[in-house]
């Protein structure tokens, strides 16, 4: 019934802050910029997963996160926080099953890293 990929869609309040963070921050590639209609997409480096965004004069931040996985979480961590990236608190640890830590975008939308520890 679905075809794979997935597009989460979050509405921004400046469209090129928002291109600026998820590009040069977390290293995403602009695939749709159309400043016509204030609208744009990201490629996450995950394939078939794209982040929309649209400007809004309002932009309330999502309640839930948008997760990506990475392999080493403190590296990727430590990398983001050297470009500017801001974390919330320290990196959580459920054993046995995942690691992770949470950051937002500039408006507020709450994003997480995870890594998972059920492989070796």
């Amino acid at each position: 019934m679905f075809k794979p990929g997935i597009t989460v869609w979050y509405s921004v309040q400046d469209l090129q802050q928002t291109l600026d963070f998820y590009t040069q921050k977390l290293g995403f590639s602009v695939t749709f910029h159309d400043p016509e209609s204030s609208m744009a997409m990201v490629d996450s480096n995950t394939p078939g997963v794209l982040i929309g965004f649209s400007e809004a004069q309002e932009a309330v931040p999502s309640t839930s996160s948008t997760v990506f996985e990475v392999p080493d979480i403190v590296a990727t961590r430590r990398a983001l926080e050297g470009r500017g990236v801001s974390f919330q608190g320290e990196i959580e640890t459920i054993p046995d099953m995942v690691k992770l830590t949470t950051f937002t975008d500039p408006d507020g939308h709450s994003l997480m890293l995870s890594e998972d520890l059920t492989q070796p």
